[in-house]
C-alpha cells in the first residue's frame, strides 16, 4: 500500500473512532520521582516561552535556539543573536509523501501548500493557505549532536560502524512549531487583524520577497528528563477540532482537566482556562499573556495504558501538515522507531506505518536507534563526493 492510499485509509478509520475509546486514553502519567508529566510540561512551557532577554527583539527563548538549518550541515553553527526566523517544510509530511527529503527540505523561506487537503478542508483551513514549520533544539541537544558528528550522514555511517549508542543528555529539549500566515489565520477563522494579534503569538519570518508575519498555531516538544523523553503537545484554543478523537487532557494547567472529543468533528472547544498554578507560573516567569491562549492537549511518557495504545497527536502538525490522523498518532512510539542503517538511511518503513502502542522489535532489525530523534537521520547532508 503506498503512502497516499495509507493516508486515505487512516482518515476513513478516524471517523469510526469513538468517545469511549478516547476516554480510556488519558495521556499523562506520574514520572519516577512522583511529579505528573502534565506539570512538567508546563514547567518546560514557561522555560521555552520566556522572553529571550534581547532588548532589541521580542523573540522568546526557544526562538533563539539552533534550527535544523543551523544543525544539519557540514559547518554547524549556533545562531547569532537576532538571526532572522526561517521556516521549512514539515519533515514528517515530506517523508510521508513517499520520498526521502534532501537538504532542500530545510531550505529557508518555504512553507507547505501541498498539505493534506481533505483534513484541511474538514477544518475549514484555506486551500491556498501556507503552513511553515520550525524545529529548534537547545544547547544541550545541539552540542551533543554536533560533538558526536550525528548532524551529517557521514557521521551517522561512522556511528553505525562502531555501534555507537545515541543517548542525549537529560537537559536536552527539542521543539517543533507550526506557523500560519496571519492573513491565512484571518481567513481561516474569520478574525480581524486586531484579534489575531490579541490571541496569537506572532513573529516576522524571513522569505524571498522580504518578511511575512506568521502566527503560531500549534507546537510540541520533547524533554529528555527520562529515558523515553517527556512528550507534550500544545494547540491554540481556536484550532477547530483540537480535542477531536482523543480529547484534551491536562491534570495540572487546565481548570477542566479532561475535555472529551465531540461527536460532531472540527468544532470549537472554547477557552482552555488556566489553573491558578499556571497563572502564577506565567506571572513569576514574565510570560506574555498571549500564551494563555495555548492549551496543553496532553503529555505522554508511556506506550500503552490498560492494554490500549496511548495516543497523542496534533490537529495541525500531524493531521493537516503530515497526513497522520490524530487517532493514529503516538509521539513516543513513532520516535522510538527513529533509527538508521549502515548507509545512514532512515527507517521509513516503520515511519510509514504511523505506529502506536508497543514497539515491534522486528521493525528495528538492521538499524541503530537514534534516541527518539528523526530529524538528523532524515535530512543530514550526504558525505562529500570523493
Amino acid at each position: 500500500m503506498n503512502i497516499r492510499t495509507l493516508s486515505a485509509t487512516l482518515l476513513v478509520s478516524a471517523s469510526a473512532f469513538t468517545l469511549s475509546d478516547a476516554a480510556a486514553l488519558a495521556q499523562g502519567a506520574k514520572l519516577p520521582w512522583g511529579q505528573h508529566s502534565d506539570m512538567l510540561a508546563w514547567e518546560v512551557f514557561v522555560q521555552i516561552t520566556a522572553p529571550s532577554g534581547n532588548p532589541n527583539s521580542t523573540n522568546v527563548e526557544f526562538e533563539t535556539w539552533a534550527s535544523d538549518q543551523d544543525t544539519y550541515n557540514p559547518s554547524p553553527k549556533w545562531p547569532e543573536i537576532g538571526a532572522p526566523k526561517q521556516l521549512q517544510l514539515s519533515l514528517l509530511g515530506t517523508a510521508r509523501h513517499g520520498f526521502q527529503p534532501t537538504p532542500l527540505a530545510v531550505e529557508p523561506g518555504r512553507c507547505r501548500t501541498d498539505f493534506n487537503k481533505e483534513a484541511a478542508a474538514a477544518a475549514g483551513f484555506p486551500a491556498d493557505g501556507c503552513i511553515g514549520e520550525e524545529v529548534r533544539r537547545n544547547w544541550a541537544s545541539f552540542q551533543y549532536l554536533v560533538s558526536n558528528k550525528l548532524n551529517t550522514r557521514a557521521g551517522l555511517i561512522e556511528a553505525f560502524a562502531k555501534k555507537f549508542k545515541v543517548d542525549l543528555p537529560a537537559d536536552a529539549i527539542e521543539v517543533k512549531g507550526d506557523w500560519v500566515r496571519v492573513d491565512d489565520v484571518k481567513k481561516w477563522l474569520n478574525l480581524s487583524d486586531q484579534q489575531v494579534h490579541e490571541f496569537y503569538y506572532t513573529n516576522k519570518v524571513a522569505e524571498a520577497a522580504g518578511s511575512t508575519e506568521y502566527a503560531l498555531v500549534a507546537f510540541h516538544f520533547s524533554s529528555k528528563q527520562i529515558k523515553e523523553w517527556v512528550w507534550a503537545d500544545f494547540e491554540h484554543q481556536k484550532n477547530p477540532g483540537r480535542c477531536d478523537f482523543i480529547g484534551c487532557h491536562d491534570s495540572f494547567g487546565a481548570v477542566d482537566a479532561d475535555v472529551a472529543g465531540k461527536t460532531s468533528l472540527e468544532q470549537q472547544y472554547g477557552e482552555c482556562k488556566k489553573s491558578p498554578e499556571v497563572v502564577a507560573m506565567f506571572t513569576n516567569g514574565g510570560i506574555n499573556k498571549v500564551w494563555e491562549n495555548y492549551c496543553l492537549k496532553g503529555s505522554q511518557i508511556t506506550f500503552v495504558k490498560d492494554g490500549k495504545p496511548v495516543l497523542l497527536g496534533n490537529s495541525v502538525i500531524e493531521a493537516i501538515n503530515a497526513s497522520v490522523p490524530v487517532n493514529k498518532s503516538s509521539c513516543i512510539t513513532c520516535h522510538q522507531y527513529a533509527s538508521f542503517k549502515s548507509d545512514a538511511g532512515a527507517n521509513f518503513d516503520a515511519l510509514d506505518l504511523s505506529p502506536v502502542g508497543d514497539v515491534d522489535p522486528s521493525l528495528l532489525n538492521g538499524f541503530v536507534t537514534n534516541d527518539f530523534l528523526w530529524g538528523n537521520i532524515i535530512v543530514s547532508p550526504p558525505p562529500p563526493k570523493k
